[in-house]
């Protein structure tokens, strides 16, 4: 049976919960829809927290990461985080973790390439298209060395 999208989604949710809670943080998923955060995470006493939303590829994506065309706008918000998780079979999966206002950047940067590039078979501008894709060809070797490190998370939690 093929797993939909919204089953590959909250998988990844509950994964990225799951190595919160390794390091002592409390993560709460959030109601299905949430425009913005799928995830609200706070330390133990309650006096700092984060919001995360979560991006899974699924087990036979070869594309990437599918991301909703909002993605390209900033949010000014130093609590707010991005998770990429890359779902694994057989091992484990691995997270790559932004601050949201960073992979905005990537991800226009991704995209301005992408559409200011002629079509290739045709030579004709493309047209735009309703979401984004990034994937690891789009990795610089920073984003790469961010696999399953969790320190700009854990790190917001340790600043006084």
């Amino acid at each position: 049976m093929k797993t939909t999208n919204s089953m590959i989604g909250t998988a990844g949710e509950y994964f990225v919960c799951s190595e919160l809670s390794k390091k002592n943080i409390l993560p709460l998923i959030t109601p299905k829809n949430n425009p913005l955060f799928d995830i609200i995470a706070t330390n133990t006493d309650g006096s700092k927290y984060v919001a995360i939303q979560v991006k899974t590829m699924g087990l036979d994506n070869k594309q990437g990461w599918k991301l909703n065309k909002q993605i390209t706008r900033k949010k000014n918000n130093q609590n707010l985080f991005l998770v990429l998780v890359d779902l694994k079979e057989d091992r484990i999966n691995d997270f790559y973790v932004f601050k949201y206002d960073n992979f905005v950047e990537k991800v226009i940067a991704v995209y301005s390439a992408y559409i200011s590039t002629p079509n290739s078979r045709t030579g004709k501008i493309k047209k735009e298209v309703g979401f984004r894709w990034f994937d690891y060809k789009n990795f610089s070797d920073e984003d790469l060395a961010k696999k399953n490190d969790w320190t700009l998370i854990t790190n917001f939690f340790s600043q006084k």
